[in-house]
């Protein structure tokens, strides 16, 4: 019997239908879905300050037997226009299920889903893409089906960059100790205060990190939630970090000579606190964590992060899709 033919929908960010976004806070898709949701609410409240292009869509790809059936489907906020950062996320409903013997109603979701993103870019033929937080279930899917998805320069020598998706709930974060619950606080005799990263920063932020893709532009770092500790003598910024665009928690870093003093836990804290709720009120935060960051990990399980499932970050080859046979 032939692969059921998928129904496909398309969606401006700023207009995605309440069933759809209900469907993915439902039980058993949520908190899978959260990378996804998480899109799409940046999009829809941050677009006045850049947070979707024209070329935005949401795509919702699943199979129509009589009625939708919320069992079987692949959504993905998609924006070609965004290389050299993270053009695609979705989330397939095959993350909390296994393909049994369904798999090829899988392939077809997955398959579609992609030919639609490909399609919706009409600058010239785009070859390859990034795709983000891909959950381990559906990256293994996408290779067995033929994808040409290859591995990142961040895996480097490593089989793929995996990462631990951490979940934290936002409600049980520890509070802020050594008076860094107010605005300007001492340390050993010195003073720090909090703000956000501004312009005079980023060249010093991005200075810090290996990532050179996933949300590390100028204008995205300047437009994405941010706090910043500031050394209260001069002003500098000795610490740092943003909620994603997905709303994880991206690029925390404390500068060496002011480590060990609690400022990453608190930066962490103090973000998912008072700005998560710019993207949802549902109470949960995340983070990606490389497998072998173990430092950081623990960061994230001091503060009550628990590694929930796997996702990686890939560089799919569009031309791979033209030779997929079902």
């Amino acid at each position: 019997m032939p692969p059921l033919s998928p129904i496909v929908e398309t969606h401006r960010p700023t207009s995605a239908p309440p069933s759809l976004l209900s469907l993915l806070y439902s039980k058993p898709y949520f908190p899978f879905s959260l990378p996804v949701l998480r899109r799409i609410q940046f999009a829809e409240k941050f677009a006045d300050r850049g947070g979707c292009t024209s070329h935005s869509r949401v795509v919702h790809v699943y199979h129509h037997a009589g009625a939708r059936d919320p069992d079987r489907f692949v959504t993905g906020y998609v924006d070609l226009s965004k290389g050299p950062e993270t053009q695609v996320w979705l989330f397939c409903s095959l993350e909390i299920q296994s393909g049994g013997e369904e798999g090829r109603v899988w392939d077809g979701l997955l398959l579609r889903f992609f030919q639609v993103a490909e399609g919706l870019w009409e600058g010239g033929r785009k070859k390859k893409i990034l795709v983000g937080s891909i959950h381990e279930m559906v990256r293994k899917r996408m290779i067995n089906l033929g994808m040409g998805l290859e591995k990142t320069a961040l895996a480097g020598g490593q089989e793929w960059e995996f990462d631990y998706k951490f979940v934290f709930r936002v409600g049980d974060l520890p509070e802020l100790e050594g008076g860094m619950s107010d605005k300007r606080w001492e340390v050993e005799g010195r003073e720090f205060y909090w703000d956000e990263v501004r312009k005079g920063d980023v060249g010093l932020v991005k200075s810090r990190t290996a990532i050179d893709r996933q949300e590390m532009c100028r204008a995205t770092l300047l437009m994405v939630p941010s706090l910043a500790v500031r050394l209260g003598a001069t002003g500098e910024a000795v610490g740092w970090g943003f909620l994603g665009l997905d709303g994880t928690l991206m690029s925390l870093h404390v500068e060496e000579p002011y480590r060990r003093l609690g400022f990453g836990k608190a930066i962490a804290i103090k973000l998912m606190r008072e700005r998560l709720h710019e993207y949802g009120d549902d109470g949960l935060g995340a983070a990606d964590v490389w497998v072998e960051n173990t430092k950081s990990q623990g960061l994230c399980r001091a503060i009550g992060g628990k590694p929930s499932w796997i996702v990686s970050w890939g560089i799919l080859d569009l031309e791979s899709l033209q030779n997929i046979k079902l």
